[in-house]
């Protein structure tokens, strides 16, 4: 799904071995490197998916810088690729005890924490919000062809929704499954808050059940034709189908690097919402859970620090993600219109993720209602 670029610095074929063998059995260990010892401090660590190449370079740099500066303190590491939803599941029925948590955005911290307290009714939250670390990100886009672009020219979320209920336009429109994936779920509150005119992060039960504004999402999803399981295999859909399958798509900026040039039947190019759009910044939380000792703590806390650390933060751009921290110069050979075919838009309007957890909730369920039925 992400994009793999060539290493400029150094090699990183042990990297991508030790990521392709971890992510075959589930997960990338150190014991796998250190030999087990009951005096080691073990953490968890459940993430998601698209940013496993960029998580995998980062761990195996840890580990060096750890040895280094703690010399004769053990630890081992467990990292575990989940999707968001996914990941959350198995929090609540006890089948993972991460010690950190990064789901693929901040959408998802809400929803964890709603759903840990129906089930524990615990008032403390299992996810402190605000001391979520945040490092990168990667804006939802508007991913259509470049011809398609200069006949209808689309610049936000309502002309989208305009173009779908034309009867005089073939429009072929795809998000994923907002049940199964973050890259839809964004894109299902992207889209109702267009619909309301309500910023996104104000969205209420009744923004969600206002007619009005249901037979816009209506309209939007009408002219979808599929909806897929992950990003990455939209974006694959769209560079191997044409324009003539899937004309438009919401996708992860990262991923049309990865097809525009290579695409049938043209060039896909990225369109920024003028809605504003939300950000997949992959927040690292380390969890309010009775089974996290202040040791395994304490070494996360350092394995957050590590993460962001300049040179860290600038290895992950390498695979296509922004830095948060904009101190950080974007890497001009990875964010550059010659190299990749895409207009970078680098002053961004941001959505905010909907602070009421039930809201959070029930757009799945407002999805279903209004979902394309093609």
């Amino acid at each position: 799904m992400l994009k793999i670029r060539k290493a400029k610095k150094r090699s990183k074929a042990t990297f991508l071995i030790i990521f392709i063998i971890g992510f075959l059995i589930g997960s990338v260990s150190t014991s796998t490197i250190l030999m087990g010892s009951e005096a080691a401090t073990h953490i968890s660590i459940v993430y998601g998916s698209e940013k496993a190449s960029w998580i995998t370079v980062a761990y195996t740099d840890f580990l060096k810088y750890w040895n280094e500066n703690h010399p004769g303190e053990r630890i081992t590491m467990d990292l575990l690729p989940y999707g968001s939803s996914d990941s959350i599941i198995s929090i609540l029925n006890g089948e993972i005890f991460p010690t950190i948590w990064s789901p693929a955005a901040s959408i998802w911290m809400p929803v964890l924490n709603t759903k840990w307290e129906d089930l524990t009714g615990d008032p403390i939250s299992i996810v402190d919000i605000g001391a979520a670390v945040k490092i990168i990100y990667s804006p939802i886009v508007i991913a259509t062809w470049e011809a398609f672009n200069q006949t209808y020219n689309i610049k936000s979320l309502a002309d989208v929704r305009n173009l779908s209920i034309n009867p005089n336009i073939n429009v072929r429109m795809a998000h994923t499954d907002p049940r199964l994936s973050n890259s839809g779920f964004m894109t299902t509150i992207m889209a109702v808050s267009a619909a309301s005119g309500t910023p996104s992060e104000n969205l209420s039960i009744s923004d969600l059940t206002n007619l009005d504004n249901q037979q816009w999402l209506t309209q939007f999803e009408s002219s979808a034709i599929l909806y897929g399981r992950s990003t990455g295999f939209l974006a694959r859909y769209m560079k191997t189908q044409g324009p003539s399958e899937l004309n438009i798509a919401f996708l992860y900026e990262n991923l049309i690097s990865d097809i525009s040039n290579t695409a049938v039947g043209g060039k896909v190019i990225a369109i920024y919402p003028e809605e504003g759009t939300l950000y997949s910044d992959h927040p690292f939380c380390i969890l309010n859970a009775e089974w996290i000792s202040p040791a395994q703590r304490a070494v996360a806390e350092e394995f957050l620090n590590f993460l962001q650390k300049y040179d860290t933060v600038v290895s992950a751009m390498e695979y296509g993600f922004r830095p948060i921290n904009a101190s950080i110069p974007l890497d001009p050979e990875v964010f550059n219109y010659e190299n990749s075919g895409i207009a970078f838009n680098l002053t961004i309007s941001e959505m905010n993720t909907p602070v009421d957890g039930d809201v959070l909730l029930k757009i799945p369920d407002l999805w279903l209602l209004c979902k394309s039925t093609a």
